[in-house]
């Protein structure tokens, strides 16, 4: 198989605002490499001067893409790694300290799926297991909060605007950023954001020989299917349904007034051909 006979079948950006640019969510297209990268920016309790989640990931969609037949899954987040570290370097701040990014793509020379972080990903429709983090910890407390006030008689809209569950939430959300490429299990989690991502955390999925699809999404999504419009139609529906995000699985912040959605979010579906002489059909 040669890289170039992956096709893109469905792409798609869009930031929480509604935006086209995706926001802070990037696709990465390559010769031998597509996915998705989702930036975060550092929050107050960080160092929010340096670059944002957006100009990371547009560094790291770009580094990521120009990746050849030969690099590794290593390979390809310790180059990320040190391309962020310098931006953040460039601009005083240290690493693990500021913006960060996470991805997940696939390589088609390799037959590999690659993730850092909590994209979610797709193989002939089955959906790849995903690491419990301590971000489920802090939206269930969130989601506890905001659970009381609405017992109490609160409004939906009124909680949407001035979210007291997030701003509960702030010291969690600070203590999680310090588990940040931590191997702590059950609470640590992977990030591109300076600080050298343990091998453990370096996700890598082998593909069968045959043709495949593999949908890759950032976080911005809850349920993800290998159609575009029906993923779209089951965000609308759950934010229809729950604005607040406090139903299962709780997020960490709500759909706010006048947004679309309650985060950025891209998606990409590749249709990966068999390895010659394998056979196979794709979905779709």
């Amino acid at each position: 198989m040669t890289p170039s006979t992956m096709r893109v079948v469905h792409q798609f950006l869009r930031g929480k605002d509604g935006s086209a640019d995706g926001g802070q969510d990037r696709l990465i297209i390559g010769q031998h490499v597509l996915g998705v990268a989702d930036g975060a920016t550092a929050k107050s309790w960080d160092d929010p001067d340096g670059p944002d989640g957006a100009v990371l990931a547009d560094a790291v969609a770009s580094l990521l893409a120009k990746l050849d037949e030969s690099a590794t899954a290593i390979v390809a987040v310790r180059a990320a790694t040190e391309l962020v570290a310098g931006m953040l370097g460039t601009a005083g701040i240290a690493p693990g300290a500021g913006s960060a990014v996470v991805y997940a793509l696939v390589h088609g020379p390799r037959r590999e799926i690659w993730r850092i972080g909590d994209g979610h990903v797709l193989v002939n429709g089955e959906r790849l297991p995903e690491r419990d983090t301590g971000e489920s910890v802090v939206a269930r407390a969130r989601a506890l909060v905001l659970r009381e006030r609405l017992a109490g008689g609160s409004e939906v809209a009124a909680l949407r605007a001035e979210d007291p569950g997030r701003r509960a939430i702030e010291p969690l959300l600070a203590s999680l950023v310090k588990l940040r490429n931590a191997t702590v299990p059950g609470l640590g989690y992977p990030a591109v954001d300076g600080n050298p991502v343990s091998a453990g955390f370096v996700e890598v999925f082998g593909l069968p020989a045959g043709a495949c699809d593999v949908v890759l999404t950032s976080d911005g999504y809850f349920d993800v299917t290998d159609d575009l419009a029906e993923t779209e139609r089951l965000l609308a529906r759950r934010l229809a349904a729950d604005p607040l995000l406090v139903g299962e699985p709780p997020a960490t912040k709500g759909c706010r007034p006048g947004a679309e959605s309650f985060d950025d979010r891209s998606y990409l579906r590749v249709r990966v051909p068999p390895v010659d002489g394998a056979g196979g059909r794709s979905a779709g």
